[in-house]
């Protein structure tokens, strides 16, 4: 299996986060045959983006950063599960994660990653795991990946001895969560989250094919306007008609432009 590990910590290899993802590369290697790739973000040629939205309305092919970023799509591409690591900073991802992630904004719009798991990964001297990990664990899910679990440290504990069997004990259990996972090639059915969420951008699609065509192409030619999710899926009565309630609300407010700014 192909494990890749996208790290978000400027400090390369010396950063409590890399510590974390290879405290947890050590328990995937002892349970399997893995083979696990790292990519520091440091080290890539990655421009800021500059929320134009040129890869939505028109492509990502079209964005001046995709040459740059190529080779880590590729390599996310090829691989079974990715993790996703970045250090807290003032209670968010690093500059490094965010950029990263802003430059993958349509896969928002047009989520390829399905049948990929994925992990979530923080290191903190302080507090913000909880926001940090839940708004990992939110965009990559956005982006199609089943997020199978998460693990989050704290970087002034590492050096304690206590600390350390603690850490042990943790990334043995996210390890076997993640190799199960793994083995699992079956989709997930989506929950009331994942349909809302797949109905909230078919609306926006509909709503901007004339200024995003490429959107709007992809969309058709997927056959995602007329489906009930991105993939063939059986949701419950109970769900499909939460989404369809949500999806009504959402395009009356958009035809009546009832959003006020926030005050």
């Amino acid at each position: 299996m192909k494990i890749l590990a996208i790290i978000g910590t400027p400090t390369r290899q010396a950063g409590y986060t890399t510590q974390t993802v290879d405290a947890l590369a050590r328990s995937l290697r002892a349970r399997g045959q893995v083979e696990i790739e790292s990519i520091y973000l440091e080290d890539m040629p990655l421009a800021r983006c500059q929320g134009f939205l040129t890869c939505v309305k028109h492509g990502e092919h079209k964005c001046p950063v995709g040459p740059q970023m190529a080779p880590i799509l590729a390599a996310m591409r090829a691989a079974d599960g990715v993790i996703f690591a970045s250090p807290v900073h003032c209670f968010n991802v690093s500059t490094l994660m965010k950029n990263f992630i802003d430059l993958l904004v349509y896969q928002m719009h047009r989520p390829e990653f399905f049948g990929k798991k994925a992990l979530v990964v923080t290191s903190a001297a302080g507090a913000g795991h909880k926001a940090v990990l839940k708004y990992l664990r939110k965009t990559v899910a956005i982006w199609g990946f089943e997020v199978v679990g998460q693990l989050g440290t704290h970087a002034g504990l590492f050096g304690a001895e206590k600390y350390q069997a603690r850490l042990q004990q943790a990334t043995d259990k996210v390890a076997d969560r993640f190799l199960h996972a793994l083995a699992r090639t079956r989709l997930p059915e989506p929950g009331i989250a994942e349909l809302i969420n797949f109905r909230v951008w078919r609306s926006v699609v509909k709503r901007t094919a004339e200024a995003s065509p490429y959107d709007w192409a992809h969309w058709q030619k997927a056959g995602w306007l007329e489906q009930d999710y991105y993939y063939p899926a059986k949701p419950g009565f109970l769900p499909s008609a939460a989404a369809g309630a949500v999806e009504k609300i959402i395009e009356r407010t958009i035809r009546t432009a009832g959003v006020s700014p926030l005050t």
